[in-house]
């Protein structure tokens, strides 16, 4: 695990930093999408960093809400720039809230701003496994095999890494420029994306030694990513037949 990479006399924390990045490298890619989707790029630039940084300033106040007392000791703690403060669901849900009053007012299709944003998501995910990797966070569940690598006491699954690999396959799926993807109905793009990081966390859920179990033996993540799986499949099946209907 490496949480912090020493430059010089810098210390950056590296969960944080690698997730910068990730948002940094999805933006300069949506950027390039989006002309295909007849998109603005000045306008996906906008809403995107509009929406993480309302996003983080979200998450990180519901987590100061959420444990005060984490603060209490150290205000200045507040502007830090370690990932595990924030609460992840309350940021995502602002930024969402934003995203789609910024779409209404600017009166621009959603299927295509979605499509133009894909790669940003997909850079997005692949920031988040090096984030997780360099934390500890996600971490595997116990494991003999060869590979397994030493984490909070025991040989686990290098579970960040699977994470790693996954994004880094479904980027190179849905990088931009590709043609058959310019070919798609607007909508089928982004859905595909989440098909495919659905059906990816289905898999790498069952390496996880962190994963919510439910009675059963069912794991809370693998059941709502099935759920997701075949809600996208459907409405990718239904924006297919929507475009021959068009034509």
């Amino acid at each position: 695990m490496l949480p912090t990479l020493q430059i010089g006399p810098l210390a950056i924390q590296a969960p944080g930093f690698f997730l910068l990045v990730g948002v940094w490298l999805g933006l300069v890619l949506a950027e390039k999408y989006a002309p295909d989707r007849k998109i603005n790029p000045t306008q996906i630039n906008s809403l995107m960093l509009n929406a993480m940084l309302i996003g983080i300033i979200s998450a990180r106040l519901a987590y100061v809400i959420r444990f005060p007392e984490a603060f209490l000791a150290n205000p200045m703690g507040i502007l830090s720039l370690n990932a595990s403060l924030l609460d992840p669901l309350a940021g995502f849900s602002m930024a969402c809230v934003y995203s789609y009053g910024y779409l209404q007012r600017r009166k621009l299709p959603t299927w295509a701003v979605l499509d133009a944003l894909t790669p940003a998501f997909a850079t997005l995910a692949l920031a988040i496994g090096l984030s997780h990797l360099a934390s500890g966070q996600a971490f595997g569940s116990p494991t003999e095999l060869p590979w397994g690598i030493w984490l909070w006491g025991s040989t686990r699954h290098p579970s960040q890494i699977y994470e790693i690999l996954a994004a880094g396959i479904i980027l190179i799926i849905l990088w931009p420029g590709r043609k058959i993807l310019k070919e798609r109905p607007e909508g089928v793009f982004f859905v595909e994306f989440i098909s495919l990081s659905a059906g990816s966390r289905l898999f790498l859920d069952a390496f996880r030694g962190d994963s919510l179990m439910l009675p059963g033996g069912f794991r809370l993540a693998q059941v709502i990513a099935w759920f997701i799986l075949a809600l996208s499949l459907w409405m990718r099946h239904r924006l297919m037949n929507t475009r021959g209907q068009k034509s």
